[in-house]
């Protein structure tokens, strides 16, 4: 059963339209690493909001007494954000069988009490389950071999069904497929159906983006890179070479070029005075293309001001990333960018 569970492929389940994905073989600690970095309090809600915080976080303590419990069979879990991108436009997929859901609908029935009597409507053939958990929230939920699938509304879980039934999944998108490679064990990787940089975004082009999440105590970073087709990426990196050097001070520096990025980290690190925003520039690579470092208090006040600069997510939730000094730097490697974002916490 297990080997059959592991050989499922979940991207042929996730509707090819999504405009995100977050991907982990071990979502404990995703669940747990948080809270001993010295940014817990801050950033306590982003990582328990949602699907994570009904389904999961306190579901893997109610089923810690039994070997191989539903925390084991759980670790694996990819969640998929659709549009219109509020907190109910996700949907999670899980690798486990029948005794998996079984433990899964038992420790949700737990968290929310006995009437947790389950509604069963049918569609295209396949059988989708809808479980309230309150007055205005419900659960829907789809099984099918070696797979369970969750999500508030049931639409979504329609057009995960229509992904297979329709052969159009996120695994046909070539990009995509290009961008999901093997990862070494002990994995948190978000990707977003967007480049790296909006200012570098063109309606022609369709790219993806990949972020690791790595945590420090003072600091936490995403790594990755950047696909498009060989067309596309050709036109992003012309338009990096073409951006105007922004400078404000301890507020906003943009810079593209290795030349000019190699001059001004020189500069930076080479004054007699540092503050934490100059330490930032200074750590950063002079063999980059693109280097950008913000405050993100300043973000937070003017958040237009540096929509073109930043990916969606973080300008529409820059409330939780104000205490952080934001430093990006995108690199070329070969036709491709790769690039890093560090948050470093300010407190």
């Amino acid at each position: 059963m297990a080997d059959k569970e592991n050989s499922v492929d979940v991207f042929e389940f996730v509707p090819e339209d999504c405009a995100g994905i977050l991907e982990t073989d071990n979502i404990d600690n995703f669940m747990h690493a948080f809270s001993q970095m010295a940014y817990s309090s801050q950033l306590d809600t982003l990582h328990r909001a949602g699907l994570i915080n009904d389904i999961l976080t306190d579901l893997s303590q109610y089923s810690s007494e039994a070997a191989h419990g539903l925390s084991y069979q759980m670790n694996y879990v990819v969640m998929s954000f659709h549009r219109p991108y509020t907190a109910m436009d996700v949907v999670a997929y899980f690798r486990m069988g029948k005794e998996g859901k079984r433990q899964l609908i038992e420790a949700v029935k737990g968290k929310y009490g006995a009437d947790f009597v389950p509604k069963k409507e049918s569609y295209r053939g396949k059988k989708i389950e809808i479980y309230p958990i309150s007055s205005t929230k419900y659960l829907s939920v789809y099984t099918t071999d070696g797979l369970v699938v969750v999500s508030y509304q049931k639409k979504l879980i329609e057009q995960v069904i229509d992904a297979v039934k329709d052969q159009k999944s996120l695994r046909d998108d070539s990009v995509f497929a290009a961008i999901h490679q093997p990862k070494a064990a002990n994995f948190i990787t978000i990707y977003g159906r967007t480049s790296a940089i909006p200012l570098l975004s063109r309606e022609d082009c369709h790219s993806w983006s990949e972020y690791d999440i790595h945590l420090n105590s003072e600091v936490f970073y995403l790594s990755g890179q950047m696909y498009a087709s060989s067309s596309c990426m050709e036109r992003t990196l012309e338009g990096i070479h073409a951006l105007p050097v922004t400078e404000e001070s301890d507020s906003l520096l943009v810079v593209a070029g290795t030349e000019k990025v190699d001059s001004c980290i020189s500069r930076v690190a080479a004054s007699p005075s540092h503050s934490l925003f100059d330490e930032c520039v200074s750590n950063l690579s002079r063999e980059a293309c693109y280097i950008m470092v913000a405050d993100m208090d300043k973000v937070y006040i003017s958040p237009e001001k540096y929509a073109s600069y930043l990916p969606p997510f973080i300008i529409r939730h820059s409330d939780l990333f104000r205490p952080f000094i934001l430093s990006v730097q995108l690199t070329e490697v070969g036709n491709r960018l790769s690039h890093i974002f560090v948050f470093t916490y300010k407190d």
